[in-house]
């Protein structure tokens, strides 16, 4: 007699659901990992740009025996900034291109390019306030411009070179100033140059004050998993949490410590 094959059982219903419904749950498990892991490589290649960033800020120090102004006139052109002065140490317009930047912070044209090449930076901000800022002396800010001699910095392991920066940001989250500098938790003694105290002025620069933060005030950027790339006057990176940069003291009120070159909390 011939012999017949058994039948082959197929997956009902309810099977073939709860199989989709274990692959979702696993999905959801670890899309979130694995954006973490991309985002902690995006973070790894934002620390090397700056980390060369910070060597060639340390270059032109030494060459010109004084910090990089944060930009030029707006009436000169073209109009020069940090990145500028020390891009001819670098000659790699891509180190100050953070991968995770909103993209709306990424608006400066280089000076050393036609001004219709597509290449552009912002997004990494300079400490401004403490190592050199171009803008003309007033009633208020008599002490300006200035450039810090390599002397005048005497904690360079505590003071903020530069960092990611999300600008200053209007109340209706665009960003038209702050795009390349940082602003300390509180205005230096010096000034900004603006009436704010800060880099931004005004509504149509920035948004109204918020609880933490005023609205004027370039702000470091948690942009990687929450931290801030930084480096380092010494030329040392580090990630950290905004109100790390804003409480060398730890004690719960923001201070200047790491921003004013004295690596001291209650100095501005």
């Amino acid at each position: 007699m011939p012999r017949f094959a058994p039948a082959q059982r197929a997956f009902t219903l309810i099977e073939l659901l709860v199989v989709i419904a274990i692959i979702a749950i696993l999905a959801a498990i670890l899309f979130p990992v694995f954006a973490q892991a991309r985002e902690k490589a995006r973070q790894a290649s934002c620390v090397s740009n700056l980390r060369q960033a910070g060597i060639a800020i340390s270059m032109y120090v030494q060459d010109n025996e004084g910090y990089p102004m944060m930009s030029s006139p707006s009436t000169t052109s073209p109009r020069t900034r940090w990145p500028d002065h020390v891009f001819p140490y670098v000659k790699n317009e891509g180190l100050f291109s953070c991968p995770s930047k909103p993209e709306d912070i990424e608006a400066k044209a280089w000076a050393h390019l036609p001004a219709a090449s597509p290449l552009r930076y912002g997004g990494y901000g300079y400490n401004y306030q403490y190592l050199g800022n171009s803008r003309a002396a007033t009633s208020a800010n008599p002490n300006l411009p200035f450039s810090a001699a390599d002397s005048e910095i005497t904690a360079p392991a505590e003071t903020i070179t530069v960092a990611d920066s999300n600008g200053a940001r209007r109340d209706d989250g665009g960003v038209k100033e702050g795009q390349y500098t940082l602003d300390p938790p509180f205005p230096s003694e010096r000034g900004s140059g603006k009436d704010s105290g800060y880099y931004a002025n005004g509504t149509a620069e920035c948004g109204s004050d918020k609880p933490d933060f005023p609205g004027c005030r370039a702000l470091p950027h948690e942009r990687h998993n929450g931290m801030v790339s930084v480096v380092f006057a010494d030329g040392h990176t580090k990630s950290l949490k905004l109100k790390q940069m804003d409480d060398k003291n730890s004690d719960g009120l923001r201070d200047n410590g790491f921003w004013n070159g004295f690596g001291d909390p209650t100095r501005r």
